[in-house]
């Protein structure tokens, strides 16, 4: 697999789940079906873009554990965040996605997607990051 030239950061979080109807809209700021499908939606639903570069990866890292450790996972005993940040890390050590949906102990729907972009089989739709 070709690594990413760079990530783009989305983040939502709902009372629920969002329903299958409504992840279909890319206009929607909702959690799409499909990984890729986040790079349909505009711009203005883009929180971060990251670098493919040693500071790049830590910022990218840095956003999740924050994602994280301001909506703890309702199962945070038996799945810590540092458990997740492992996997997090090997997804960014390889170029990868890094896709993350799951309750909060507050009861809200947590979606964090870290999308790998710029290489020739997902071109960026937004342009390259400065």
């Amino acid at each position: 697999m070709e690594p990413a030239a760079h990530w783009h950061g989305f983040a939502w979080t709902g009372h629920e789940r969002p329903a299958d109807n409504i992840r279909v809209d890319p206009n929607q700021a909702t959690p799409p079906l499909e990984i890729a499908h986040w790079l349909r939606k505009p711009v203005k639903h883009v929180a971060e873009t990251f670098t493919n570069d040693e500071a790049g990866i830590k910022g990218a890292a840095d956003w999740m554990r924050a994602g994280g450790e301001e909506h703890r996972h309702l199962s945070e005993a038996s799945f810590s965040l540092d458990e997740r940040m492992t996997y997090v890390d090997d997804c960014l050590t390889r170029g990868a996605d890094v896709v993350w949906g799951y309750y909060s102990e507050r009861g809200r729907y947590v979606s964090r997607a870290l999308v790998a972009c710029g290489m020739s089989s997902r071109p960026c739709p937004y342009g390259s990051p400065s």
